[in-house]
């Protein structure tokens, strides 16, 4: 039975036409597809064509990120219980490129205990990557695959964690369960999470999301809808559906900068402090200190390294690694843009190497240590990067102390890294010296007794706690 209503209504006789038509027309779109052999395909817009509703913003931003993506994979030992002792197990995970010479972050979990890092890269390219350094407090590290110098890595785009808001959405990109690639989209459930890990451990201040994160995504990025990095995804809850936690991208790119900065050789080491300062979105990169360049205050923010454009503290020391085979430049230039007041400006900053230091150090009696100058001298020969503390506190913990030098960084692989000291210690000793200021530290490096001591004994405040040890000048090799 017909559905339309009957033809001697004046309705009835438009529908029909209409229906005559169309099918008329289908006929004819048929008949010409099949004598030409034209392909119904490209009368239809394709998926590449500008302005296609399939190119939603989850399609771009994943296109845009996913080539600075890598896979890992290698084999651990198995957990320690009955019968297991001596096996392996393939453990898997992602990395993100963060430099274009082949430095890739990652979770310290994917890559520990490996003894051999397999990563492949977007293309499908394996390559064998080395541990440069790791920080088990945040659970991430820093590895390196020997890129080829004719291509240059695709490098991640990081965002900001400063302005993250509950609602907005989220992409995981990483390796499940062994599956290359694979990405989820959600949404940022909650912000500030505290999460315990194996009764021992805990991740503070963590972005939870329903993206989906599997044993595999640790390590790969958590992406906002432009395609920028907002996290490193670390954990899953066991047993729970829908929850999955990313490390802030703020903090994650801090820590990689304390890393690099540990791994850089023969490289500028002059004493400039930075930090990264977020506003509305967005990060610059201000100087906290720079007594040892006369053009450069507090306050100002640098643009750009030798050309180079840099956002953050991670930019900054990316810009200061050194990539010469030989290991023996004595000098290095590097030229600085900054802003001050609305004002650009350019200097200079040079420096010896980490070599050039030692060798001053140990040449003659006549040679001088100047307050400015012990920054780099207690980086290159330590390990240590340090700030005055406040002499009140510590006196008010132990009274036979008129002060000390914090800790804000240890460079891997150096006495300071083999002796135990750590970020937020207070060097309050050094030798038979006291350690309150520059001054103080200054004369201690440029002591006859520092220079025939091998192992020159130390003391560092820890909490409200005093310990001291040995720090062994003799070089290590690294691993």
């Amino acid at each position: 039975r017909s559905m339309f209503p009957t033809e001697d209504s004046r309705l009835g006789r438009v529908l029909m036409s209409l229906s005559k038509k169309s099918r008329s027309w289908r006929r004819f779109v048929l008949q010409l597809g099949l004598g030409t052999g034209l392909s119904l395909s490209g009368i239809v817009a394709d998926a590449e064509t500008p302005g296609s509703m399939r190119f939603t913003a989850t399609v771009l931003a994943i296109r845009q990120a996913e080539p600075a993506v890598v896979n890992i994979e290698g084999n651990k030992p198995a957990a320690p219980s009955a019968g297991n002792e001596g096996q392996l197990v393939n453990g898997m995970g992602a990395g993100v490129i963060i430099d274009s010479r082949g430095y890739i972050l990652t979770n310290q979990h994917v890559v520990q205990d490996v003894a051999k890092i397999e990563v492949t890269l977007h293309d499908g390219t394996q390559l064998i990557g080395r541990l440069i350094d790791r920080d088990a407090e945040t659970d991430l590290a820093l590895i390196k695959v020997d890129a080829s110098s004719k291509k240059k890595l695709p490098v991640i785009r990081c965002g900001t964690s400063s302005d993250l808001m509950r609602g907005e959405s989220v992409i995981a990109i990483g390796n499940p369960y062994g599956y290359h690639h694979t990405v989820t989209e959600g949404i940022i459930s909650a912000l500030h999470r505290d999460i315990p890990v194996n009764g021992v451990q805990e991740y503070p201040d963590l972005i939870q999301t329903d993206a989906s994160i599997n044993p595999g995504n640790s390590g790969g990025p958590l992406l906002n809808s432009d395609g920028e990095m907002i996290g490193i995804n670390a954990a899953v809850r066991i047993g729970a559906q829908g929850i999955g936690f990313a490390i802030p991208v703020d903090r994650a790119i801090d820590i990689a900068a304390r890393m690099v900065a540990g791994h850089r050789r023969n490289t500028l080491d002059q004493a400039l402090e930075v930090e990264t300062v977020y506003s509305e979105g967005k990060s610059s990169l201000k100087i906290v200190s720079a007594s040892a360049n006369k053009d450069l205050r507090r306050g100002d923010i640098v643009t750009k390294m030798n050309g180079q454009v840099v956002k953050n503290r991670l930019d900054y020391e990316l810009a200061l690694v050194d990539e010469s085979p030989n290991g023996d430049m004595k000098y290095r230039e590097v030229e600085v843009e900054y802003v001050r007041g609305g004002v650009a400006s350019t200097t200079k900053l040079v420096s010896s190497s980490s070599q050039g230091v030692r060798a001053q150090l140990v040449s003659s009696a006549s040679t001088r240590v100047t307050p400015a100058t012990s920054m780099d001298v207690a980086y290159n020969l330590l390990g240590l990067r340090l700030e005055v503390a406040d002499a009140a506190k510590v006196r008010s913990i132990d009274a036979n102390y008129k002060g000390g030098l914090r800790v804000t960084a240890v460079r891997a692989n150096s006495p300071a890294h083999h002796a135990q000291i750590k970020q937020g210690d207070v060097l309050v000793g050094l030798i038979d010296w006291q350690t309150p200021n520059w001054e103080d530290l200054a004369y201690i490096l440029n002591s006859a007794e520092l220079k025939a001591s091998g192992s020159p004994k130390f003391h560092v405040m820890r909490g409200r706690e005093l310990f001291w040890g040995n720090l062994e000048l003799t070089p290590r090799r690294s691993r």
